[in-house]
């Protein structure tokens, strides 16, 4: 099989009656056997989001972070000097085991306020559905997004989002915006059946790519990638590999090592001056 790359710029060069006999296709769209047969062969208009963390690895991450690690280590000294070394009779644990508790109720309140905030974020997803009109067998159906496969002809008009990455087939005053792709502001005019030598894949007229929206005109346009595939499924897992702190966290980690580096300092200053 072809790369998504070598698809596109196929598309892109041949005649239109070859591209859409090579998706086994025409105008009219596919049939149910056809469309069951390309989710086989090119899989499903789905992009895989990260992997979710354990309970575990959460709780873990509510509790330990540089500044209830020098908490953490503050009750341990005070375990070592007011428990282990004290005289006996005169052993006193409380500064240990408040600080403990404190850790402990801020990572638990840090533990639940994420998980809720990600169990609102899931539902509110879960609650939004997306859309497109796809024509098979020669009558025009609104399906969600994730049941469009390639080789499926979608029509599409101002206030849509594309729902994969086509080529048009046919437009008229077509403008897209696509500034998560490319960074630009402006609106971009997408002509159909503009050729091009596949260098930049992005700026092709012919060709729209999902996530993107439709501000202005109308077209026709056959599906050639969908889900992981696609441009934004490529961006998609590429963000998934690295967990970007917040500037709050960012923040608290650099006064965290901050007070390390000064306790690094001052703790053999303190011990020589006794």
């Amino acid at each position: 099989m072809k790369t998504v790359k070598e698809r596109l710029v196929a598309a892109l060069q041949l005649p239109m009656q070859e591209t859409l006999a090579f998706y086994k296709t025409a105008f009219r769209g596919l049939t149910e056997e056809q469309v069951e047969e390309n989710r086989d062969l090119y899989g499903e208009n789905i992009i895989t989001k990260g992997q979710e963390d354990s309970i575990l690895k959460k709780i873990y991450e509510s509790i330990i972070n540089p500044f209830t690690v020098i908490l953490l280590v503050i009750a341990l000294v005070s375990l070592v000097t007011n428990v282990w070394l004290a005289k006996p009779g005169e052993e006193d644990p409380t500064t240990s085991i408040i600080i403990v508790v404190l850790v402990l109720i801020s990572g638990g309140i840090r533990f639940i306020q994420e998980l809720r905030s990600d169990r609102a974020a899931s539902n509110l997803s879960r609650l939004i559905v997306n859309t497109a009109t796809v024509i098979r067998e020669g009558v025009e159906q609104e399906l969600p997004i994730d049941e469009i496969v390639v080789g499926d002809i979608v029509k599409l008009s101002a206030g849509d989002m594309i729902p994969a990455d086509v080529l048009l087939l046919e437009s008229r005053d077509f403008f897209v915006q696509q500034s998560g792709l490319t960074g630009e502001s402006d609106a971009v005019e997408k002509i159909c059946l503009s050729k091009a030598d596949g260098q930049n894949l992005v700026e092709t007229e012919s060709l729209a790519f999902m996530g993107t929206n439709v501000i202005s005109g109308r077209a026709t346009a056959l599906v050639l990638v969908v889900g992981d595939d696609t441009m934004m499924g490529a961006i998609e897992q590429t963000l998934n590999t690295y967990d970007e702190p917040t500037s709050f966290e960012r923040d608290m980690n650099s006064i965290s090592w901050l007070l390390i580096r000064l306790m690094l300092v001052m703790v053999p200053v303190v011990f020589f001056i006794n």
